[in-house]
C-alpha cells in the first residue's frame, strides 16, 4: 500500500461520518381504495398491509423497508426519485413517467402526546394507506 493510500485510511477514521437524520417508522392501520361513488372503500388486499409498518428516510423521502408486501409500497425505481417537500409537515412525490403513475406521502407536523403524527400515502397501484408515523 503506497504512503497516500495509507493515509487516506487513517482520515477516514479521523473524519467524522455525517449525521444521519432519524428516519420515520410508519405503522399502516387503514388501507383503502377510491369507490365506484367516490367514496373511500377498502381496498381488497388491506389484509395484507394493516397492522404492518414501513420506514421512510427523511433525507431522501424514499421509503427504504417494510414489513409488507415491498414491490407494492415502493415511491422510487431505478429512474424516478421522490421530490421532497417540507412545508406544514413532509410530503414526498415521485412521478413515475414510464408507469404513467405518481407516489404521494404526506407526514403532518401535528403530533400526539406520543410523538406520533398521521400520514397518508396513495400508492403508485392506487392503494391509499394511512396510519402513524414516529421519528426514531
Amino acid at each position: 500500500m503506497k504512503i497516500s493510500g495509507k493515509l487516506l485510511l487513517i482520515l477516514s477514521f479521523l473524519i467524522p461520518a455525517p449525521a444521519m437524520a432519524a428516519q420515520f417508522t410508519c405503522s399502516i392501520q387503514n388501507v383503502f381504495r377510491l369507490g365506484e361513488n367516490g367514496n373511500f372503500v377498502t381496498h381488497g388486499r388491506a389484509a395484507l398491509y394493516q397492522n404492518r409498518k414501513f420506514f421512510l428516510d427523511p433525507g431522501t423521502g424514499k421509503i427504504t423497508g417494510t414489513t409488507a408486501l415491498h414491490a407494492r409500497l415502493s415511491n422510487y425505481d431505478g429512474h424516478d426519485s421522490p421530490i421532497i417537500m417540507r412545508k406544514n409537515g413532509f410530503r414526498a412525490i415521485t412521478l413515475f413517467r414510464d408507469k404513467n403513475s405518481y407516489a404521494l406521502i404526506q407526514i403532518d407536523d401535528a403530533k400526539k402526546d406520543d410523538g406520533e403524527r398521521p400520514f397518508f400515502y396513495y400508492t403508485p397501484l392506487d392503494m391509499m394507506l394511512t396510519g402513524t408515523c414516529k421519528k426514531d
